[in-house]
């Protein structure tokens, strides 16, 4: 087993960057617990050679200003940040500046997965064709905000348009070309929703495939309202039965509305 100082991703930590209040009645039923705050999670990567990469931004104070779109999503999903939350006010703190942060993975283009991205205006970012095609034909239901996006977004995107890389749980992208951060597509609540996996580390990043993991099991008893906010609530499931998999095989796995109560997760 190699130990962590010999291989390419040497870092992975946790940040969770506000919150939003959800009423669980709508969500699963008969659910006992009422209301529940759901994180933003944000993680960040060392990689040896290219340096700091987050996976999503979180949330920031620009979730409030953007418009009637916002007001609305705000008054359905009630959130939280502080700026102190914000994913760039904590790195620096941390002594990463934004410009230490060379890319930055976007698992999908929902308002709490973008919405410190405009802190970063030198990262390459990147997400997969899916998504990039629903952001270009802004639908409303796709939730995808454009005042949270910057102005250069698109000049800056690399979009992963295949996935042929094999692994022994799915086909993947390989992102540095060294076997090190495998991305794969998690379509179901968001089209076209990327997931990453560290095989060094047996560590996977699952974005919104499941809202949680003690949700997982719990698929065919979600409510007919959270069930139309997936995308596509078939691929939702398959999407589920991969993290089910995963876990199966000892594979540990960090979604990004879990609570997480460790910051360095190479570190038990």
């Amino acid at each position: 087993m190699q130990t962590i100082l010999n291989r390419a991703i040497d870092e992975v930590r946790y940040y969770s960057c506000g919150y939003c209040v959800n009423d669980m009645r709508f969500i699963v039923k008969d659910r006992a617990v009422k209301k529940k705050e759901f994180p933003a999670g944000v993680f960040l990567l060392h990689h040896k050679k290219y340096g700091y990469i987050l996976f999503d931004t979180g949330y920031s104070d620009m979730n409030y200003k953007c418009g009637i779109k916002g007001k609305l999503y705000n008054f359905f999903n009630p959130l939280k940040v502080k700026k102190e939350e914000e994913i760039a006010v904590q790195l620096q703190k941390d002594g990463i500046k934004p410009a230490d942060v060379k890319y930055i993975i976007l698992s999908h283009l929902h308002p709490d997965h973008i919405g410190d991205l405009r802190d970063f205006p030198k990262s390459k970012i990147i997400c997969s064709m899916k998504c990039f095609r629903q952001y270009k034909k802004g639908n409303i239901k796709d939730l995808i905000f454009t005042d949270l996006l910057p102005w250069d977004f698109e000049k800056r995107l690399y979009r992963v348009r295949k996935y042929d890389y094999p692994t022994e749980f799915f086909k993947g992208y390989d992102l540095f070309r060294d076997g090190s951060v495998i991305l794969t597509d998690i379509s179901g609540h968001a089209k076209g929703q990327i997931g990453a996996y560290l095989p060094e580390h047996e560590i996977f990043l699952g974005a919104d495939a499941a809202w949680g993991l003690n949700l997982m099991s719990k698929a065919d008893e979600m409510s007919p309202p959270a069930r139309l906010v997936q995308n596509n609530f078939r691929e939702y499931k398959r999407s589920i039965s991969l993290l089910q998999k995963l876990n199966e095989a000892g594979i540990k796995i960090y979604l990004s509305h879990d609570v997480i109560y460790k910051k360095d997760l190479l570190n038990e």
